[in-house]
């Protein structure tokens, strides 16, 4: 064998060790293994929890919560409540219409957030402490798999994060304003009119009694009309019955 060749031999036989090292240097313990996305997420038992944010629109007192929940068990289970950490306070939990309950099925999922899905909110963020910026200390309780800890951001609905602006907070319900005591009284007021209108009634039999009155007065008029007749004729008897008598005198003389 030549010189050059036993050479390039050797240099092979060292060579390909060095390739073989350096092509497994990363190992099983590679630090991309540690690469997870923005969104916060958790995985406990069958259930993960992912692309969890807390959305707080600016100059709003409301907050409110995306995220995923993926259940790779065979049974369905139900999500009880979500938790501020921190505070110790729960969310408004609220199912998905035509729901009473937040149900993840059994090899599936459910979204929080966005328009017809369930919905959680924070009520008051100021008095639970939530500000935009930080990271904000989440408890997920599950009917079996029990509680998943997490921490998630606070981001805005605008500028750089306008896309979580379909998974903000839903405005809250209008509290019915109670009618005032003036509608009563308008109503009592109605009432008076019709009592109103129940003294033309009156006024009405009043008529109809002067109506009487003058009916009445009118034959008292007609009696004292028969009785003048009468007596006139009376008169009138009287006189001949005198000229009668005057003639038998005259017929005697």
């Amino acid at each position: 064998m030549s010189s050059s060749l036993r050479r390039g031999v050797a240099a092979a036989f060292f060579a390909f060790p060095l390739f073989a090292a350096t092509a497994c240097g990363a190992g099983v313990d590679a630090e991309t293994n540690n690469v997870r996305p923005d969104n916060a997420s958790a995985h406990v038992d069958d259930i993960k929890v992912q692309s969890v944010n807390v959305i707080l629109p600016e100059g709003e007192d409301r907050a409110g919560l995306s995220a995923r929940l993926i259940n790779n068990g065979t049974e369905d289970q139900t999500l009880e409540a979500v938790g501020l950490g921190d505070s110790g306070q729960r969310l408004e939990l609220t199912p998905a219409e035509g729901e009473t309950s937040v149900t993840v099925p059994a090899g599936g999922s459910v979204a929080l957030g966005g328009e017809g899905n369930a919905t959680a909110v924070v009520v008051d963020t100021e008095a639970a402490e939530v500000r935009l910026g930080n990271a904000q200390q989440l408890v997920f309780l599950l009917s079996e798999t029990g509680e998943i800890d997490l921490s998630a951001r606070v981001v805005p609905a605008s500028g750089a994060f306008v896309y979580y602006e379909a998974w903000a907070p839903p405005p809250a319900e209008e509290v019915p304003v109670e009618e005032e005591p003036g509608a009563e009284d308008g109503t009592e007021d109605a009432d008076g009119t019709e009592g109103t209108e129940g003294a033309e009634g009156v006024e009405g039999d009043g008529n109809a009694e002067g109506t009487e009155d003058a009916e009445g007065t009118e034959g008292a008029e007609d009696t004292e009309d028969n009785a003048g007749a009468g007596t006139e004729e009376e008169a009138d008897a009287d006189a001949q019955g005198d000229g009668a008598a005057a003639d038998g005198v005259d017929a005697q003389d």
